[in-house]
């Protein structure tokens, strides 16, 4: 096997492993898988979130978005990074909901680290290629 190859089949496990905690979490409402995967030492550059996996899967339980929806968009994955690009709508709010795009940083199956950078989606009028 070459490293290429090896990169390559590290970043689809890394998207299989993301596609899985999004499903779990927006789908199911389940934290519990989320918590197998996220490693103790997790580190969160996300304002307002904390770092470490009991507090960001405290902070999750609590967060407007649990019990929200999320339409994944996009996702790429390069090595031990996974972006997702995605629709999302908070669970007490009937507005157009948030732009996100998550990005996530894995090392032996497990996520290591969190980026993410979101937006209001604007009035279709404002954004005349749509927003996603």
């Amino acid at each position: 096997m070459t490293a290429t190859d090896s990169a390559t089949d590290r970043a689809t496990r890394n998207k299989e492993i993301i596609l899985r905690c999004y499903e779990q979490f927006f789908t199911h409402r389940d934290l519990t898988g989320l918590a197998e995967v996220v490693g103790e030492d997790f580190v969160q550059h996300s304002p307002g979130a904390p770092s470490g996996r009991r507090a960001y899967l405290d902070h999750l339980a609590e967060a407007a978005f649990f019990g929200g929806t999320s339409h994944i968009k996009l996702v790429l994955a390069d090595g031990d990074h996974v972006a997702v690009h995605h629709h999302m709508t908070l669970a007490a709010d009937d507005g157009p909901g948030l732009a996100v795009v998550d990005l996530w940083r894995l090392e032996n199956g497990r996520i290591v680290e969190h980026w993410d950078v979101e937006q209001p989606v604007p009035e279709p009028s404002s954004v005349p290629n749509g927003m996603f």
